[in-house]
């Protein structure tokens, strides 16, 4: 296909060299546009078919183009065939070929081409009917333009062939006008569309295409403004359908959002400093004297040049709030993500926001160790940059930011917003986590239950069920044998003793397992004397023991037994770990906390080794909202814990 068109062009240029065709000739009759817009199509949706065979856009611009360099290739043979004699059929084939050439292109399938773009589909079904009435429109331009008395192409010397001298009417033609119109306008409207409602990469990809039609427009202004204008100018056109094949295949190659933002600020700019330079002239005109007019235009050059810079501030802030969000207005971003904060389910809708108002690429939350990634955006190979969330001097996570395409380093605007932003997110970073901790401490405490409701059905249900059982059976013998055989009764009678006896001590020793029953008869400095009043030999050692403390304040079964169980963990620890001869256990209320301390004679160094006990005591303390530390003192081994007197509601 390429080497067709490119056989084309050349065939154009030939012709226009056979039939002395000037380059006023070739400019006035659009023949350098028209092959302008064919080497614009052709190279464009040659490039996207390409890389993208299955984007439609790609194979529609290469009919664009071939519709255009059909236009000046007939039309300059068909007035080299008039010339030269050839049969009249022919020459007015040709003319016919021009006629509708460029029509099929620019006039059909370029709106048809916008209304696809960027992914070759629809925007949605609902848009389907657009996209036939294209085709329609098209179809009836051509047609009406090939049955027409002349044919409106470079080709003046002949008429199409399908010539029948029709003429619209009037209302006709206004109708056809606004149709055309109203086509362009809703294929733009369709970009609109997908700008609104697409994601970061679709946004990307249109302002490719917004930027070259700015560039076209603001270049042929005149020709917009008075329907009139130099020719050459139309060769920007180009620029559009080169743009759609960046914006397919390599949107990414520039940071457009920089180039299309500065664009469009010097373009208004300098658009609305004329205007005003224009309305100052003409009203100051109009009440200065004739012969003033020199002091009326330095008058208003005076006033544009003083409000060029305020006037470039402004707009700049204007396009970059729309192109890069509120990144220079840090307080705009850091109050919409404490509204995220208070209304988002999870710390990933807040990195959403903080994105989509700094109109960044990508953004992540991370905490401390990867447990959590909360992503926005689409992360792709390019410059990242860091911001460190801290709470109370502790690192909790940090940010990651994707830059921006053409960007190495991270704008200060964006990295002030993002460090503006870091501290409520390390608040929420830390809060989350300690919600997390406290539903895993609650997940353990009722797994704990659940594991000793289990442990109590298999103890009553495998150990005093059984006995209870054989009771019953010897009891009932017992009544059998009563009267017929008392001495083999009696005997029956000692073994139903001996196994309720048995039941009983599985009682206590269950009942013990749950809470021991010198905590209720002796309280808890009792309790602790009742099982340390004995010395107890340890290997080649004989550990005596001492407790110490006063009457101590009324305590809540909880507080009671973690104090117990961590005095008893202590009393074990120094048994087992250290080289200790005495022990001295220490009990006593300092205000609202319970304080218990389990010190031992050994040597310092032969410190227990942190295990399972040690991390039991620090568990019962804490389980409470106590503490438990442990650790070498000049008389040897110390365990220290304190513990609420007063609870929680919840606890």
């Amino acid at each position: 296909m390429l080497a067709v068109c490119a056989s084309l062009a050349v065939a154009v240029v030939i012709l226009a060299v056979m039939v002395r065709a000037t380059w006023a000739d070739v400019v006035s009759s659009y023949t350098l546009t028209n092959l302008s817009f064919t080497v614009g199509f052709v190279v464009s949706g040659a490039v996207i078919a390409w890389f993208r065979p299955s984007n439609a856009v790609g194979w529609i611009f290469i009919a664009c183009g071939v519709g255009h360099l059909l236009t000046p290739a007939c039309g300059l043979g068909a007035i080299y065939g008039v010339e030269a004699g050839w049969p009249v059929w022919v020459t007015r084939s040709l003319g016919t070929c021009s006629t509708a050439g460029w029509i099929i292109g620019i006039g059909g399938l370029f709106p048809l081409a916008l209304l696809l773009f960027p992914d070759g589909r629809l925007p949605s079904r609902r848009w389907a009917p657009l996209a036939w009435l294209i085709v329609g429109y098209t179809v009836f331009q051509v047609v009406s333009w090939v049955l027409a008395d002349e044919a409106p192409s470079p080709a003046r010397a002949t008429t199409s062939i399908l010539s029948i001298g029709l003429v619209q009417p009037e209302p006709l033609m206004v109708a056809a006008g606004i149709v055309g119109l109203g086509v362009l306008v809703a294929a733009v409207a369709s970009l609109i569309v997908r700008y609104v409602r697409g994601d970061e990469t679709i946004r990307r990809q249109l302002l490719w295409v917004i930027l070259a039609v700015v560039i076209m427009l603001v270049i042929n202004s005149q020709r917009w403004l008075t329907g009139d204008g130099p020719v050459l100018l139309l060769l920007t056109f180009g620029l559009v359908p080169v743009s759609i094949a960046i914006a397919i295949v390599r949107y990414g190659l520039l940071d457009i959002r920089l180039v299309l933002s500065r664009t469009l600020l010097y373009v208004l700019a300098v658009g609305a400093l004329i205007a005003v330079y224009a309305g100052l002239v003409a009203a100051l005109s109009a009440v200065v004297p004739s012969d003033a007019d020199r002091t009326v235009s330095v008058v208003a050059a005076i006033v544009v040049a003083l409000g060029f810079n305020p006037l470039r501030l402004a707009l700049r802030r204007v396009i970059d709030r729309a192109f890069y969000g509120t990144r220079s207005d840090p307080a705009a971003t850091a109050g919409r993500v404490g509204e995220g904060l208070g209304n988002a389910e999870d710390l990933g809708d807040v990195i959403e926001r903080a994105r989509i108002a700094l109109r960044l690429p990508y953004l992540a939350l991370t905490t401390t160790g990867g447990e959590r990634r909360f992503e926005s955006g689409e992360l792709r190979d390019g410059e990242q940059a860091e911001i460190p969330l801290r709470y109370r001097g502790s690192e909790v996570g940090h940010l990651v930011a994707g830059l921006r395409r053409g960007e190495r380093v991270m704008h200060d605007d964006d990295r002030v917003s993002l460090e503006l932003i870091a501290a409520p997110l390390a608040v929420a970073v830390h809060a989350s986590t300690l919600a997390e901790q406290v539903q895993a401490s609650r997940t353990a405490v009722i797994e704990a239950r659940e594991e000793e409701r289990v442990r109590l059905q298999r103890e009553l249900h495998d150990g005093l069920g059984p006995i209870l059982t054989s009771a019953a059976l010897q009891a009932d013998a017992t009544s059998n044998m009563l009267r017929s055989d008392p001495p083999a009764a009696e005997l029956l009678l000692t073994d139903v003793r001996s196994d309720i006896r048995q039941a009983l001590d599985d009682v206590r020793r269950v009942v013990y397992g749950l809470r021991p029953i010198e905590l209720d008869e002796l309280g808890l400095i009792g309790a602790i004397e009742q099982r340390t009043r004995q010395p107890i030999v340890a290997g080649d050692r004989t550990v005596r023991f001492s407790v110490e403390g006063g009457a101590l304040p009324p305590l809540s079964p909880a507080v009671e037994l973690a104090a117990f169980r961590i005095a008893m963990e202590g009393v074990s620890n120094v048994l087992r770990h250290s080289d200790a001869t005495h022990c001295t256990i220490s009990v006593g209320a300092s205000g609202d906390i319970l304080e218990l301390s389990v010190t031992d004679d050994g040597s310092p160094t032969s410190g227990w080794t942190t295990g399972v006990g040690l991390r039991s005591m620090v568990d019962r303390a804490e389980e409470l909202g106590g503490a438990a530390t442990s650790g070498p003192t000049p008389e040897g081994w110390r365990v220290h814990a304190t513990v609420p007197l007063t609870q929680p509601q919840s606890m």
